[in-house]
């Protein structure tokens, strides 16, 4: 009461002051609220900054250490692999050797990033021969442990062969001391001298921290920086937010000044009508100036005052007042019957829209923005393993449980974040799906919101699809190109290797022939002889693995080869194998020695995996692979071989890296193995046509599965096989290869066989040779070439030329290229014989007997 009698009278005017004094409430809260939050605010900002700060430099400073580490010890590899290639090239260099050649000082001393470098010390007694620094070399364990106690603690646990890493204190070049990391591999080659050693490659750790530490200044910058803004942002907040909530409580009090005058206006009226009802008149009507409840207070006042007059209404007015009803009526059945159509017409776009989804091939589900699903297709369902009356209502992340690739972490919800935004995702991202079955498939996922004419976000469509095949594939085919890589260094290695095995074996055996059985020396000569021969058949490994080493095929069932090379491998071993071949076994197309060598190392491969012993199982059956079977083959028929062992499995992670060149979980050597035997087993199988696969648990075994094409019978031309004429003697013979060694030692045996040689390094000099010696009338007997001369003219091409001169040519083929294309069809490019690199002088003996012999005519 004593409120009313402080307010104005007229209802406008208390009005206005109740409006203006209400606004007055939450601008002081704001103002309240602003300034006791607003430092709070400031110190977690800058707390939450530094906080994050600070763990970002630990979890740095630890990858790029982790990141270093790795890097010296890669580089400490590879320098190592380099050494001791160039020390196997170079058997007959001492130690003083080295420190006197130029070439290899370049390869043992080397750069490291800024300020890292390579580095040599004997192996047994720490002694430093090859530094950049010489006040370091030749630097013994007495003055290493006196000066740098921490350096030679490091070399000191790598006597006897190991690898060895750790940290020191070293001076710069300021003499500054940096904090280094060291890491030291033992070579496998020893000097002529019998001296081994061992890289060691450092580089100071500041070289990979220092861009953090850089970086620390613009983060306290950019903190600070920060801080200013924020509080410059709730000061400009809090007068902005002051000044507008003041303007608006006086606009609204004005409005409301204005609202009370307009309701006062109408509350006027009414009691005018009333009095003019009191005093007589029934027929006054008011017409309504506003809608809400003073609308409906005239509209009650209007029915009550006619109610009143009812006795005097005309039938006149009654007639109007039905006609205005059948308006309305007719109005409202319009009004109906085209809401019946517009339900019809979104009915059938819905059943358009249904039919769509259901015809396209990838996922799609539709949400609302709050993430409740609404829709799905038919290939979303089949994908996440929800049929669509159970999903629709809910969340999307309850039925797309989508996880990281790498980390394995649920991603986040796209829906949530694109109906934020307002913004469809701007490239497809991938991710693992897990259906509701718990089957993980790759799916590559878009998404876009869902607008409205008026551009109103109303949802979020998702689009999806597996992508679990397409993976594979591009995974297999970067796996096949690596291994090409590998290979054709292979192939490049083994050549030249070959014409070395060539010279040294070529040059055994004509020593040999030399010398009397019961001497000495011709016992050590069959020896060497033989090793030889096992270096020939390590670099036919090597010309498989290239792409130089395509199979040499025949038709022949895999039962025997399989079974003869599985117990051949487990003989003498804990290990036993159990076979379980089909008696219908298909046949295949393959290169015998190929495939045997192929199931030998897969064999030993388990053989190995159970060094207590342990049962091999080796399975072969018959299978027809179909599309869409999960092996990167063309359809038809394959006969699969299994090899299953008991042993310690494969984890998870290692097991894709398995058929990479030079992987392997053994020790790295001679004996153990040089991680090439899978790998070599895996180009071996594809050049077949075939496909590898591997499954593992770990503490259960492994089991590798391998497919090869079943034999599909062609027509095929016999060749013809050349007469035999009577032997000759004495021959005229024309030799040509680029490698003068490999020229001189075949004169030697040639001649100590007999015959006239003439050399020649390349094929146009030996037509111009052959040439000479017809027109002299002196012809050659016969010509033996090499097939490859690196910038010059091969075998084929000269073959072919002389071919034109003298249609009786006699020639013999060499290589070291046992499964070249020319090696195996050499007759039809006018050779007779094929005289494969290495050869002794018995193979040569043999094969120029064989030529000389046949009828070329």
């Amino acid at each position: 009461m004593q409120i009313s009698k402080i307010l104005p009278k007229k209802f406008s005017s208390r009005l206005f002051v109740m409006t203006f004094v209400a606004g007055l409430i939450p601008v002081c809260i704001f103002t309240f609220l602003i300034d006791m939050f607003g430092r709070r605010f400031n110190t977690e900002i800058h707390k939450t900054i530094q906080r994050a700060y600070d763990e970002e430099w630990a979890h740095n400073e630890v990858l790029l250490r982790d990141t270093l580490e790795t890097l010296i010890e890669q580089k400490a590899s590879d320098v190592a692999l380099e050494i001791d290639l160039t020390l196997q090239s170079h058997p007959y260099m001492t130690l003083e050797d080295l420190k006197g050649d130029k070439e290899f000082w370049k390869i043992a001393v080397q750069p490291f990033g800024r300020t890292g470098y390579t580095s040599l010390h004997e192996t047994n007694t720490g002694i430093i021969r090859f530094h950049k620094d010489r006040q370091l070399r030749n630097r013994g364990p007495r003055a290493l442990s006196r000066d740098y106690p921490a350096l030679w603690a490091i070399i000191r646990d790598g006597h006897g062969g190991k690898r060895t890493s750790g940290y020191y204190e070293s001076s710069d070049e300021n003499g500054e001391m940096k904090r280094r990391y060291m890491y030291i591999v033992p070579l496998r080659q020893v000097t002529a001298d019998n001296v081994s050693l061992s890289v060691a490659v450092s580089a100071p750790v500041e070289e990979f921290t220092n861009p953090i530490k850089d970086a620390e200044v613009v983060h306290h910058k950019t903190a600070e920086y920060l801080t200013m803004t924020t509080e410059r942002l709730l000061r400009s907040s809090r007068r902005l937010g002051i000044l507008s909530m003041g303007l608006g409580i006086v606009i609204i009090s004005f409005i409301a000044f204005g609202a009370g005058a307009f309701f006062s206006r109408a509350i006027t009226r009414l009691r005018m009508a009333t009095q003019k009802v009191n005093e007589g008149d029934l027929y006054v009507s008011v017409e309504p100036s506003m809608s809400g409840e003073v609308e409906t207070l005239t509209e009650d006042f209007n029915r009550m005052v006619a109610r009143l007059a009812e006795t005097t209404v005309s039938k006149k007015l009654l007639e109007a007042s039905e006609q205005r009803l059948m308006d309305v009526n007719r109005k409202l059945q319009s009004e109906i019957q085209t809401r019946v159509l517009a339900e019809r017409a979104l009915a059938n776009e819905k059943e358009r829209l249904a039919v769509t989804l259901r015809s396209i091939g990838d996922g799609v589900i539709t949400t609302s923005t709050k993430g409740k699903i609404a829709l799905m297709n038919h290939a979303a369902e089949g994908l996440t393993g929800w049929p669509q009356g159970e999903a629709v209502g809910r969340f999307f992340v309850d039925v797309f449980q989508g996880v990281d690739e790498i980390t394995g972490m649920a991603v986040a919800d796209p829906v949530r974040s694109i109906a934020e935004t307002g913004e469809a995702m701007k490239r497809e991202s991938t991710q693992i799906l897990r259906s509701r079955d718990g089957f993980e498939r790759i799916i590559a996922l878009n998404g876009a919101p869902i607008r409205d004419n008026d551009g109103t976000i109303l949802g979020v469509v998702v689009v999806f699809r597996d992508v679990t095949e397409q993976r594979k594939t591009e995974e297999e085919l970067l796996k096949i190109k690596k291994l090409e890589s590998v290979g054709t260094l292979a192939g490049g290695i083994a050549h030249d290797f070959n014409n070395l095995l060539a010279v040294i074996l070529g040059n055994i055996s004509f020593a040999r022939t030399l010398t009397n059985p019961e001497d000495s020396i011709h016992k050590r000569l069959v020896e060497a002889e033989n090793a030889v021969l096992r270096g020939k058949d390590l670099t036919h490994r090597l010309l498989v693995f290239s792409k130089g080493g395509d199979p040499v095929r025949q038709v022949v069932s895999l039962k025997d080869i399989i079974q003869d090379s599985a117990n051949i491998t487990v003989s003498g071993s804990r290990a036993k194998v159990v076979f379980a071949i089909a008696g219908d076994l298909w046949q295949a197309e393959i290169d015998q020695g190929q495939i045997r060598q192929v199931i030998h190392n897969l064999v030993m491969n388990a053989r190995e995996a159970m060094p207590d012993g342990g049962t091999v199982i080796v399975r072969a059956e018959n299978t027809v692979l179909s599309r869409g079977g999960g092996i990167p083959l063309p359809e038809g028929d394959y006969v699969r071989i299994t090899i299953e062992d008991q042993g310690v499995g494969i984890p998870e992670a290692e097991l894709p890296r398995i058929f990479d060149p030079y992987y392997t979980t053994k020790e790295m050597g001679n004996v153990k193995g040089m991680g090439l035997g899978l790998a070599i087993s895996y180009s071996t199988v594809h050049n077949h046509g075939g496909f590898i696969t591997a499954m593992s648990e770990v503490g259960a075994g492994t089991t590798i599965a391998v497919y090869l094409p079943a034999y599909r019978p062609e027509v095929r031309r016999e060749q013809e096989v050349p007469r035999k004429t009577a032997s000759t003697g004495r021959c005229k013979i024309l030799y040509m290869d680029d490698e003068e060694a490999l020229r001189d030692i075949a004169a030697q045996m040639l001649s100590y066989m007999g015959h006239d040689v003439a050399l020649a390094g390349d094929g146009a000099e030996a037509l111009k040779l052959y040439i000479a010696a017809r027109e002299s009338k002196q012809p050659f007997d016969l010509v033996i070439m090499d097939l490859t001369i690196p910038g010059g003219m091969g075998a084929d091409e000269a073959v072919r030329r002389l071919l034109e001169i003298d249609p009786k040519l006699k020639a013999i083929l060499t290589s070291g290229y046992k499964s070249h294309g020319v090696i195996k069809n050499f007759r039809e490019y006018g050779f007779l014989g094929v005289l494969v690199k290495p050869y002794d002088v018995k193979e040569m003996e043999k094969i120029i007997r064989s030529v000389m012999t046949a009828d070329t005519t």
